[in-house]
């Protein structure tokens, strides 16, 4: 278990109901007490019953759910957790189906979970004006399938290699720890070299993971 990760017996005897993870999400979204998230007032709030609260300034009444990505969804708070849980913790991603029988719910609603969830992990901008620092890593594969898997009308017969597949490259930078998969050219021709000069800041080390290569990434150009 890396640092810093509590295990699912220790999640759930922090969050063993929704009351206790609306005040979670309360004390990480108002440090300082509740803000209006109309006016962006927090002087004239009054508490009212179960999690409401009312914006004497606006006449708002708002929760904790209000502007976020909980908004709008009948889901328990303690299961949002839960499931935001899942989805950082997991090592090759979760589905859908396997969310809904983690937290009791259709496949549907953990659908429209983990589509709510993952716009939230993608929202925030990247430091340094969209550029990915520290020790930058490429790598790059053909997505398409194999011609004898394919129907007749649709082989591209004599061809070989990555004719007919579209090449997909990941960039990701060791300080924003995320992935970029910047869109392939409309004529199909691909240049990896050159995508790092654009995602990664000036200066920093590029190191491209291939295929035959089976020790960690070495450096092939300066960004």
């Amino acid at each position: 278990m890396a640092p810093g990760t509590i295990s699912t017996f220790e999640l759930f005897q922090r969050f063993p109901d929704a009351e206790s993870a609306r005040l979670y999400l309360e004390g990480r979204l108002w440090p300082s007490g509740p803000i209006c998230p109309e006016c962006k007032g927090g002087q004239r709030i009054t508490a009212r019953k179960s999690g409401f609260y009312r914006c004497n300034v606006c006449d708002l009444d708002f929760t904790v759910r209000t502007g976020t990505i909980f908004e709008r969804s009948h889901v328990p708070l303690h299961k949002w957790v839960y499931a935001m849980y899942l989805l950082v913790t997991a090592r090759k991603g979760v589905s859908s189906l396997q969310m809904s029988k983690e937290i009791g719910v259709t496949q549907k609603t953990a659908w429209f979970m983990l589509q709510r969830l993952r716009e939230a992990c993608g929202s925030d901008p990247l430091p340094g004006g969209g550029k990915l620092g520290g020790d930058v890593e490429v790598d790059e594969c053909f997505v398409g399938g194999k011609e004898a898997n394919k129907h007749e009308w649709k082989r591209l017969h004599g061809a070989r290699g990555g004719v007919g597949k579209i090449a997909v490259l990941g960039v990701r930078g060791a300080v924003a720890e995320r992935a970029r998969l910047p869109d392939p050219r409309p004529d199909g021709q691909h240049a990896p070299e050159r995508h790092p000069r654009r995602c990664g800041s000036r200066g920093q080390p590029v190191h491209r993971r291939a295929r035959w290569l089976l020790g960690p990434g070495r450096p092939v150009l300066p960004c």
